[in-house]
């Protein structure tokens, strides 16, 4: 049983992952860390691309604080 690529992928997942996982095997665990962590690094990137979309709609005087604030 590939209990470190398992481990791995269920710290990926914040402890969530199902037990169900446990049947993949550790290359199949390895594909789906992997998937999970491009999904997630694309997510990302198109959020921070809407949120400068978002922006472009304040006027520039405003922006500076208001990503302050926003974060």
């Amino acid at each position: 049983m590939p209990d470190d690529a398992f481990s791995a992928l269920r710290a990926q997942l914040g402890e969530t992952a199902p037990d169900a996982l446990r049947a993949l095997t550790e290359e199949e665990l390895r594909d789906l860390g992997a998937a999970i962590a491009d999904a997630r690094h694309r997510q990302a990137a198109a959020l921070a691309e809407a949120g400068d979309r978002a922006l472009g709609h304040i006027p520039r005087l405003l922006r500076g604080p208001i990503k302050r604030v926003v974060g």
